[in-house]
């Protein structure tokens, strides 16, 4: 492994209030990059639009989960269905690591055109699913591996166009999902009533094949491609403290975010909301993340990934701890606010941790840290909605939320720690970070 010293912090002439910066070793790299252009521009909203159907349908999750919990799965415990979900984002997350050799063999044409016929399937067949096995096998299994492909080659291959301006334009991208997320439970909630499980569905699925199919057309790669490399998950590189604590503030951040995304209309509904308070709330914590993945980018790019990371840390576990705690069940206008609060702060970890990972290493190594940072947080999201399930119908929900917070803080103290091993155990406030 690479060594791990870090080069003294330098004053930049002309950054933001002349905010010390400390720099990686990738910044040799920074000027092979186009940084815009039509291509590049034109392939940043084909992966935006890959995202809404794919990702977007599991922040959207929540809502397939509540109405399979009440209608086919009735008689399941909601633990056993939350499995369906939770396999579902897992292999998404693991496979990635999978994918990401195959990718810069054969670059995205091929592997997009694989994955989203493999996810237009595994909709189509989800109209039709009615026994425990059904779902696990279309949506979580077939629908899995389908989202990891596409999900990784529309990260990935922004890599090729972007390196300044990574963090604004992984941002966009998975504001993707986060469009996907607000649209798809508004648009379950006029279907359901109207025609029923399966055409809702069939709907969705060929509404996901119009994007499907703008992303394939304007989505390219630019850099030659290379040979096929084994996929690597190196638990070695967890003898840097540096990414040991930032994986599992990330373990933390997945074990959250998804929990709350597949469970908040659950949450709603035990916490005697109305029907149409579950499809709103998930609307809302969507289309307030989509601007936590985008906003956040352009301050990270000038004040410092970890810097806005930390920040957004603690403006949500706040909103969580003083409002969402001990009165988020009061009325439809706190939890609409708090979850927008939250909304807003998630969205940021999620697009701002890959970036932070991309400073503790050489740009030849991100491939093999980012792996291995995301393969062991994919447990996270295969835990937290069977292990929130639980906690939810055999406690209240206000002791969900308490759990959820408790673990948030657990991040926080993580990223932290991370950023203080990055500047040498030498902590400092202001510095570009």
């Amino acid at each position: 492994m690479a060594s791990e010293e870090v080069p003294e912090a330098q004053v930049i002439p002309g950054g933001p209030e002349n905010l010390p910066v400390v720099e990686t070793t990738q910044e040799q790299d920074a000027w092979s990059y186009p940084e815009g252009g039509k291509d590049a521009w034109r392939c940043l909203f084909g992966s935006f639009a890959l995202m809404i159907p794919s990702f977007g349908f599991q922040t959207a999750i929540g809502a397939i989960q509540d109405y399979i919990s009440t209608h086919q799965l009735a008689n399941y415990a909601i633990r056993d269905v939350g499995w369906i979900s939770a396999v579902l984002v897992f292999l998404t997350l693991f496979l990635g690591v999978q994918v990401g050799p195959l990718f810069d063999r054969y670059g995205p044409r091929y592997l997009l055109l694989c994955g989203t016929a493999a996810s237009f399937t595994s909709y189509v067949l989800l109209a039709q699913c009615q026994k425990y096995w059904h779902f696990i096998l279309c949506l979580s299994i077939c629908g899995g591996i389908a989202s990891a492909i596409i999900t990784t080659v529309s990260i990935a291959v922004l890599s090729h166009w972007f390196y300044k301006r990574r963090a604004l334009a992984s941002g966009v991208c998975m504001g993707g999902s986060s469009i996907g997320g607000a649209v798809i439970p508004l648009i379950l909630r006029s279907l359901f009533p109207r025609y029923g499980w399966a055409w809702s569905i069939r709907i969705i699925a060929f509404l996901a094949l119009g994007c499907y199919a703008v992303g394939v057309l304007l989505v390219q790669g630019r850099l030659p491609k290379g040979q096929l490399a084994r996929a690597v998950v190196d638990l070695r590189v967890f003898s840097s403290p540096r990414l040991f604590f930032l994986a599992v503030g990330v373990f933390s951040f997945e074990f959250i975010v998804f929990g709350c995304a597949a469970l908040l209309p659950t949450y709603v509904r035990f916490a005697n909301f109305g029907p149409d308070t579950q499809f709103y709330s998930l609307a809302i914590l969507n289309s307030c993340s989509f601007l936590g993945r985008t906003v956040p980018g352009l301050a990270a790019d000038k004040i410092g990934r970890f810097n806005i990371l930390l920040l957004l840390i603690v403006i949500t576990l706040t909103a969580m701890g003083a409002v969402w705690l001990p009165v988020g069940d009061h009325s439809e206008a706190t939890l609409y606010v708090v979850v927008a609060l939250f909304g807003f702060g998630s969205g940021g970890w999620l697009s701002l941790a890959p970036v932070c990972a991309g400073q503790l290493c050489r740009t030849e190594e991100y491939g093999r840290f980012y792996g291995t940072l995301y393969s062991v947080a994919a447990f996270g999201v295969l835990l937290t909605v069977p292990v929130g399930g639980e906690l939810l119908q055999s406690t209240t929900p206000q002791v969900l939320i308490g759990f959820y917070a408790a673990v948030l803080f657990a991040g926080l103290a993580c990223i932290t720690t991370s950023r203080w091993a990055l500047l040498d155990w030498k902590w400092q406030w202001k510095v570009k970070v």
